[in-house]
Protein backbone atom coordinates (compact mmCIF):
# COMPACT_ATOMS: atom_id res chain seq x y z
CA UNK A 1 0.00 0.00 0.00
CA UNK A 2 2.24 2.84 -1.03
CA UNK A 3 1.39 6.55 -0.72
CA UNK A 4 4.77 7.09 -2.72
CA UNK A 5 4.32 10.71 -4.55
CA UNK A 6 1.24 12.28 -2.12
CA UNK A 7 1.69 15.72 -0.37
CA UNK A 8 -0.18 15.10 2.82
CA UNK A 9 -2.18 17.81 4.58
CA UNK A 10 -3.10 16.67 8.27
CA UNK A 11 -4.52 19.36 10.36
CA UNK A 12 -4.33 19.17 13.79
CA UNK A 13 -1.79 16.41 13.82
CA UNK A 14 1.01 17.58 16.76
CA UNK A 15 -0.42 15.16 19.20
CA UNK A 16 -3.00 11.79 19.63
CA UNK A 17 -4.84 11.04 16.32
CA UNK A 18 -3.65 13.31 13.72
CA UNK A 19 0.08 12.53 14.64
CA UNK A 20 -0.69 9.18 14.27
CA UNK A 21 -2.04 9.77 10.39
CA UNK A 22 0.88 11.62 10.15
CA UNK A 23 3.42 9.24 10.88
CA UNK A 24 1.75 6.23 9.66
CA UNK A 25 1.12 7.97 6.01
CA UNK A 26 4.91 9.11 5.69
CA UNK A 27 5.53 5.68 6.47
CA UNK A 28 3.67 4.86 3.68
CA UNK A 29 5.82 6.79 1.78
CA UNK A 30 3.80 10.41 1.30
CA UNK A 31 4.99 13.62 1.92
CA UNK A 32 3.46 15.32 5.26
CA UNK A 33 2.81 18.51 6.53
CA UNK A 34 1.90 18.97 10.36
CA UNK A 35 -0.66 21.41 11.09
CA UNK A 36 -1.19 22.95 14.28
CA UNK A 37 -2.12 26.01 16.05
CA UNK A 38 -0.20 26.88 19.29
CA UNK A 39 2.10 23.26 20.20
CA UNK A 40 5.02 24.22 17.68
CA UNK A 41 7.22 21.85 19.85
CA UNK A 42 5.11 18.88 19.69
CA UNK A 43 4.44 19.34 15.66
CA UNK A 44 8.16 19.63 15.35
CA UNK A 45 8.98 16.46 17.16
CA UNK A 46 5.76 15.21 14.86
CA UNK A 47 7.94 16.72 11.47
CA UNK A 48 10.86 15.27 12.63
CA UNK A 49 9.22 11.37 13.64
CA UNK A 50 8.02 11.66 10.06
CA UNK A 51 10.78 12.52 8.31
CA UNK A 52 12.97 9.50 9.49
CA UNK A 53 11.09 7.11 7.01
CA UNK A 54 12.63 9.60 3.95
CA UNK A 55 9.66 11.51 3.56
CA UNK A 56 9.52 15.46 3.38
CA UNK A 57 8.02 17.29 6.33
CA UNK A 58 6.69 20.72 7.00
CA UNK A 59 5.01 22.55 9.60
CA UNK A 60 2.55 25.15 9.24
CA UNK A 61 0.64 26.73 12.02
CA UNK A 62 -3.10 28.55 11.63
CA UNK A 63 -6.54 28.45 13.08
CA UNK A 64 -8.85 26.70 10.17
CA UNK A 65 -11.67 28.10 11.32
CA UNK A 66 -10.40 31.76 9.81
CA UNK A 67 -10.17 31.95 5.75
CA UNK A 68 -6.92 33.81 5.63
CA UNK A 69 -5.14 31.73 7.92
CA UNK A 70 -6.04 28.36 5.49
CA UNK A 71 -5.11 30.31 2.62
CA UNK A 72 -1.80 31.38 4.19
CA UNK A 73 -0.77 28.12 5.36
CA UNK A 74 -2.00 25.94 2.27
CA UNK A 75 -0.16 28.63 0.01
CA UNK A 76 3.34 27.44 2.14
CA UNK A 77 2.80 23.76 1.53
CA UNK A 78 2.43 24.27 -2.03
CA UNK A 79 5.34 26.54 -2.31
CA UNK A 80 6.95 23.98 -0.06
CA UNK A 81 6.27 20.48 -1.55
CA UNK A 82 3.95 21.25 -4.08
CA UNK A 83 -0.19 20.79 -4.29
CA UNK A 84 -1.98 19.33 -1.60
CA UNK A 85 -3.05 15.83 -2.90
CA UNK A 86 -4.60 14.26 -0.26
CA UNK A 87 -5.72 16.41 2.95
CA UNK A 88 -6.91 14.96 6.15
CA UNK A 89 -9.22 16.65 7.96
CA UNK A 90 -8.69 16.28 12.16
CA UNK A 91 -8.44 19.37 13.60
CA UNK A 92 -11.38 19.42 15.85
CA UNK A 93 -12.00 18.78 19.76
CA UNK A 94 -15.11 18.10 21.26
CA UNK A 95 -17.77 20.22 24.33
CA UNK A 96 -19.02 18.82 26.64
CA UNK A 97 -22.55 20.25 28.14
CA UNK A 98 -26.06 19.80 28.38
CA UNK A 99 -28.30 21.59 25.84
CA UNK A 100 -29.62 24.01 28.56
CA UNK A 101 -25.78 24.55 29.75
CA UNK A 102 -24.62 25.32 26.08
CA UNK A 103 -24.09 29.42 24.91
CA UNK A 104 -25.18 30.17 21.82
CA UNK A 105 -21.26 31.19 21.23
CA UNK A 106 -20.24 27.94 22.51
CA UNK A 107 -22.87 26.01 19.95
CA UNK A 108 -21.64 28.49 17.24
CA UNK A 109 -18.04 27.53 17.73
CA UNK A 110 -17.95 23.63 17.43
CA UNK A 111 -20.04 23.88 14.19
CA UNK A 112 -16.69 26.45 13.13
CA UNK A 113 -14.71 24.08 14.32
CA UNK A 114 -15.81 21.40 12.02
CA UNK A 115 -17.99 22.60 10.00
CA UNK A 116 -16.66 25.69 9.01
CA UNK A 117 -12.97 24.33 9.54
CA UNK A 118 -13.52 21.13 7.22
CA UNK A 119 -15.43 23.37 4.74
CA UNK A 120 -12.39 26.12 4.10
CA UNK A 121 -9.31 23.37 3.49
CA UNK A 122 -11.12 21.44 1.20
CA UNK A 123 -12.80 24.73 -0.50
CA UNK A 124 -8.80 26.29 -0.86
CA UNK A 125 -7.14 22.69 -1.72
CA UNK A 126 -9.91 22.08 -3.98
CA UNK A 127 -8.82 24.02 -7.30
CA UNK A 128 -5.72 22.04 -7.62
CA UNK A 129 -6.81 18.59 -7.41
CA UNK A 130 -9.63 19.78 -10.19
CA UNK A 131 -6.69 20.98 -12.12
CA UNK A 132 -4.73 17.50 -12.08
CA UNK A 133 -7.96 15.71 -12.04
CA UNK A 134 -7.31 13.78 -9.23
CA UNK A 135 -7.43 14.30 -4.96
CA UNK A 136 -8.72 12.48 -1.60
CA UNK A 137 -10.06 14.34 1.42
CA UNK A 138 -10.18 11.73 4.37
CA UNK A 139 -12.89 13.83 7.22
CA UNK A 140 -11.91 12.28 10.60
CA UNK A 141 -15.21 12.20 12.66
CA UNK A 142 -17.33 11.06 15.90
CA UNK A 143 -20.11 8.45 16.09
CA UNK A 144 -21.76 10.83 18.36
CA UNK A 145 -22.93 12.26 14.87
CA UNK A 146 -24.85 9.38 14.12
CA UNK A 147 -25.41 7.56 17.87
CA UNK A 148 -25.73 10.95 19.57
CA UNK A 149 -24.51 11.67 22.95
CA UNK A 150 -25.39 12.50 26.30
CA UNK A 151 -24.01 16.21 27.24
CA UNK A 152 -22.27 16.69 23.64
CA UNK A 153 -25.43 18.19 21.48
CA UNK A 154 -23.19 20.85 20.32
CA UNK A 155 -20.16 18.61 19.14
CA UNK A 156 -23.03 15.74 17.72
CA UNK A 157 -24.69 18.32 15.40
CA UNK A 158 -21.27 19.48 14.24
CA UNK A 159 -20.44 16.26 13.31
CA UNK A 160 -22.94 15.86 11.50
CA UNK A 161 -22.55 19.14 9.74
CA UNK A 162 -19.06 17.60 8.55
CA UNK A 163 -20.22 14.22 7.77
CA UNK A 164 -22.62 15.56 5.45
CA UNK A 165 -19.72 18.03 3.75
CA UNK A 166 -18.01 14.79 3.85
CA UNK A 167 -20.73 13.49 1.35
CA UNK A 168 -21.48 16.13 -0.24
CA UNK A 169 -17.78 16.64 -1.70
CA UNK A 170 -18.30 13.00 -2.84
CA UNK A 171 -20.97 13.70 -5.21
CA UNK A 172 -20.20 16.81 -6.78
CA UNK A 173 -16.54 16.22 -7.24
CA UNK A 174 -16.31 12.27 -7.99
CA UNK A 175 -16.71 12.54 -11.59
CA UNK A 176 -13.74 15.35 -11.77
CA UNK A 177 -11.45 12.28 -10.22
CA UNK A 178 -11.93 13.88 -6.55
CA UNK A 179 -12.83 11.18 -3.64
CA UNK A 180 -13.61 12.15 -0.17
CA UNK A 181 -14.99 9.82 2.42
CA UNK A 182 -15.07 9.85 6.58
CA UNK A 183 -13.26 8.10 9.14
CA UNK A 184 -15.54 7.86 12.08
CA UNK A 185 -14.49 6.64 15.64
CA UNK A 186 -15.86 6.62 19.35
CA UNK A 187 -12.52 7.08 21.50
CA UNK A 188 -9.40 6.35 20.97
CA UNK A 189 -6.46 4.50 23.53
CA UNK A 190 -5.20 7.96 24.00
CA UNK A 191 -8.67 9.23 25.25
CA UNK A 192 -9.68 7.17 28.69
CA UNK A 193 -6.92 5.02 30.85
CA UNK A 194 -8.71 1.27 30.07
CA UNK A 195 -6.95 -0.05 33.23
CA UNK A 196 -9.10 1.91 35.14
CA UNK A 197 -12.15 -0.55 36.62
CA UNK A 198 -14.13 2.69 36.86
CA UNK A 199 -14.13 2.18 32.64
CA UNK A 200 -14.73 -1.28 32.59
CA UNK A 201 -19.04 -0.50 32.30
CA UNK A 202 -18.64 1.66 29.73
CA UNK A 203 -15.85 -0.32 27.59
CA UNK A 204 -18.62 -2.94 27.49
CA UNK A 205 -20.43 -0.94 25.09
CA UNK A 206 -18.13 -2.14 22.61
CA UNK A 207 -18.17 -4.95 20.76
CA UNK A 208 -14.32 -5.62 20.88
CA UNK A 209 -14.70 -4.52 24.79
CA UNK A 210 -11.96 -1.91 24.43
CA UNK A 211 -11.68 1.49 22.91
CA UNK A 212 -10.18 2.17 18.68
CA UNK A 213 -6.32 1.95 18.67
CA UNK A 214 -4.80 5.24 17.01
CA UNK A 215 -2.83 2.81 14.77
CA UNK A 216 -6.24 1.34 13.52
CA UNK A 217 -6.85 5.02 12.62
CA UNK A 218 -3.95 6.04 10.87
CA UNK A 219 -4.11 2.51 9.24
CA UNK A 220 -7.84 3.03 7.61
CA UNK A 221 -6.97 6.93 6.67
CA UNK A 222 -4.14 5.23 4.76
CA UNK A 223 -6.22 2.39 3.26
CA UNK A 224 -8.14 5.57 1.88
CA UNK A 225 -5.45 7.37 0.54
CA UNK A 226 -4.72 4.38 -1.60
CA UNK A 227 -5.30 3.16 -5.07
CA UNK A 228 -6.92 0.06 -3.20
CA UNK A 229 -9.44 2.43 -2.48
CA UNK A 230 -9.97 3.83 -5.51
CA UNK A 231 -13.93 2.68 -6.07
CA UNK A 232 -14.47 4.12 -2.44
CA UNK A 233 -15.94 7.79 -2.08
CA UNK A 234 -18.45 9.40 0.00
CA UNK A 235 -18.91 6.54 2.72
CA UNK A 236 -17.86 7.23 6.54
CA UNK A 237 -16.35 3.81 7.98
CA UNK A 238 -16.70 3.00 11.85
CA UNK A 239 -13.26 2.54 13.17
CA UNK A 240 -15.19 2.45 16.70
CA UNK A 241 -14.37 -1.30 18.30
CA UNK A 242 -17.86 -1.72 17.15
CA UNK A 243 -18.97 0.81 19.88
CA UNK A 244 -22.36 1.28 16.40
CA UNK A 245 -23.04 -2.25 16.44
CA UNK A 246 -24.50 -1.80 20.18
Amino acid sequence: MSLIGETALVTGSSRGIGREIAIVLARHGANVTIHCRRSVQQGQAVAAEAAAFGSKTLLVTGDTRCSRTVDNMVSEVESALGPVTLLVNNAAHALQKSILETTPAEWDEQLKVLGLGYFLTIRRVLPNMLRRGRGTIINILSTVGVRGGQGEAAYAAANGAAAALTRAVANEYGQKGIRCCGVMLTCAENGIDETDPRWRPWLDTFALGRVTRLREVAETVAFLASEQAAGITGSIIPVDSGYLSF
